[in-house]
């Protein structure tokens, strides 16, 4: 019997804890990291910013509390799943491993430090701190390719076997589509051993929407990157991923097909898409204008699975919109603390925080 019962139970608990818009607002009217570190001291997040210590610099101290808040939170979690709620866990945070490998490969083709790499990651709970730092310590992306191999690894194979087309940075797309396509394998595995709860009151299985707006969401990044860089993919069944929801090969074939970046989000603003793409903001300087686009698709998933969790609060949504939820302020108090350390002005620093959705 899944325990997802008592599991929803405790994350009505640890929801909680999760920053209100008032917190982020008192945040973002501190000008400096010294008062955000005191102002994080106050909060949940004071346990793990002393476990720091003192003598480290504010900015490396508040990201070494939310690797370890976030570690903590994983293995709280880990700790009270079992059976179908294990890997339920399992599946989502999938996701956000997925996302960790490809910036280690991101950082290695262009030939980024160790240092720089690891600054970008957050532990996701299946590559804890140390594996992390292994990875970003390898030489090169065939070096990191082996080493996932030894550790049995699922993403080692697929990346190895990429790296025999790869040729030079501009090409990356060819070790991401590989990436990508593993994790949906894993993902569909995982989703035939788990059983659900029982669907919500529109038949819906939260977890098999996890999935599905997944793959509408890397698909539709894919295709904007191909457009932005003007990436002709001619094998698109190689580098787009099945399962979709919203975006059919039609659908992606029309967006790959714009002219301009412009009107590539133009037809992609459609369905659930819609409002966040509307909605974009101008990017700050300096920020490349897709990281923007991806903070607004970000949200898609976020009102997909509180509206989900809300009409059925025993099922899954509950788990995945915690996580989601979770991630999303790690991210969100990372770019406060980065923005402060350069500056950035509080227009441009809006297009890159999810506060509301």
């Amino acid at each position: 019997m899944s325990d997802i019962f008592f599991l929803n139970t405790r994350l009505r608990a640890m929801r909680a804890k999760l920053l209100s818009r008032r917190d982020y607002d008192r945040l973002l009217a501190l000008p400096d990291l010294p008062g955000i570190v005191s102002a994080l001291r106050e909060g949940p997040y004071g346990r793990s910013i002393d476990s720091v210590g003192g003598g480290t610099p504010e900015i490396a101290r508040i990201e070494e509390a939310l690797r370890r808040d976030f570690s903590e939170t994983l293995s709280r979690l880990s700790a009270i799943s079992s059976g179908d709620c294990a890997e339920a866990v399992r599946l989502v945070l999938g996701r956000w491993d997925l996302q960790a490998v490809k910036t280690v490969v991101r950082g290695k083709a262009v030939g980024a430090s160790a240092g720089e790499i690891l600054s970008a990651l957050v532990p996701t709970g299946l590559h804890d701190e140390a594996a992390l730092e292994e990875m970003c310590r390898q030489p090169d992306l065939r070096a990191l390719a082996d080493l996932l191999v030894t550790w049995r690894e699922p993403w080692g194979r697929p990346l190895l076997r990429a790296l025999n087309e790869y040729r030079e940075p501009r090409e990356l797309h060819i070790l991401e589509s590989a990436l990508d396509r593993s994790w949906f394998q894993q993902a569909e595995d995982r989703l035939r051993s788990i059983r659900p709860p029982g669907p919500g009151p529109d038949g819906e299985d939260a977890l098999s929407l996890f999935v599905s707006l997944s793959v509408d969401t890397t698909n539709l990044l894919t295709a904007l990157k191909a457009v932005e860089e003007r990436i002709v993919l001619a094998d698109r069944g190689r580098h787009f991923l099945p399962g979709g929801r919203v975006f059919d090969r039609n659908a992606i074939d029309r967006i790959l097909a714009s002219p301009t970046l412009e009107e590539a989000l133009e037809e992609a603003s459609v369905s659930l898409f819609r409002g966040p793409l509307a909605a974009l903001p101008s990017p700050p300087a300096g920020i490349p204008f897709l990281a923007v686009v991806e903070r607004q698709v970000d949200r898609v998933p976020l009102r997909a699975f509180r509206a989900l969790f809300r009409v059925d609060p025993l099922g899954w949504g509950a788990l995945v919109s915690y996580l989601l939820d979770k991630l999303r302020e790690v991210r969100n108090l990372r770019t406060i603390v980065r923005a402060r350390l350069v500056d950035l002005p509080e227009a441009g620093l809006d297009g890159l925080l999810i506060l509301e959705y």
